[in-house]
C-alpha cells in the first residue's frame, strides 16, 4: 500500500514539474485591438542576400499600447527564404519580434504561398512609436521571389483614424 501511494505521489510531482517547464517556455496575453495597418503588393521583388535586408514596402509606424501583432501572406518562387519582424522601439532599441526568424521553402513543384504571425511584445501601458519592418534573405545564396503579399498589424492604441 505504501508502495502504491509512493509511486502515484512520485508520478504526480513528474507531471507537475513538467507542467511547470511547459508554461515557463511559453507566454500569453491579451489586448483589445482597435487598429489595422496594412501594406501589400503585387509586384515581384527579389533577393539572394545571405544577409538580412527589408523586404521592400514592408513596414508600419504604429502608435501602440501593449502588444502588437504582425501577419504576413505572400506568394514565394525560388530558393528557401528565411523572414523575420525587426522592431525598433522610440528609444532605438531594436529587437527581433517573436517567435522568431521562421524558414519557407517553396519547393521545385512553382511558387508556394506562406502564412505567418509575429508578436511583438510592446508591454508599456502607454503609447509609444514603434517602426515595424519584414526582413528576409537567402541562406543559400540563391534567388527567392516574392510575386505578391501583404502584412497586417494589429494594435491598441488611444487614438486610430482609418483611411483607404
Amino acid at each position: 500500500m505504501r508502495r502504491n501511494l509512493l509511486v502515484a505521489m512520485l508520478a504526480l510531482a513528474l507531471v507537475v514539474v513538467g507542467a511547470r517547464g511547459v508554461i515557463a517556455g511559453t507566454a500569453t496575453g491579451r489586448t483589445p485591438v482597435d487598429c489595422i495597418d496594412t501594406v501589400w503588393r503585387s509586384s515581384t521583388v527579389s533577393t539572394s542576400s545571405t544577409t538580412w535586408e527589408a523586404v521592400p514596402g514592408f513596414e508600419a509606424d504604429p502608435t501602440a499600447i501593449f502588444p502588437i501583432t504582425v501577419n504576413v501572406s505572400a506568394l514565394v518562387s525560388g530558393a528557401p527564404a528565411l523572414f523575420r519582424i525587426l522592431s525598433t522601439n522610440v528609444g532605438e532599441q531594436t529587437f527581433v519580434s517573436n517567435p522568431g526568424p521562421t524558414r519557407f521553402e517553396p519547393g521545385a513543384s512553382g511558387p508556394n504561398s506562406f502564412s505567418y504571425q509575429w508578436v511583438e511584445r510592446d508591454d508599456v501601458a502607454s503609447p509609444h512609436a514603434n517602426f515595424i519592418r519584414l526582413q528576409w534573405r537567402s541562406p543559400s545564396g540563391d534567388q527567392v521571389s516574392m510575386l505578391r503579399g501583404d502584412m497586417a498589424v494589429l494594435y491598441r492604441t488611444d487614438g486610430c483614424d482609418g483611411s483607404s
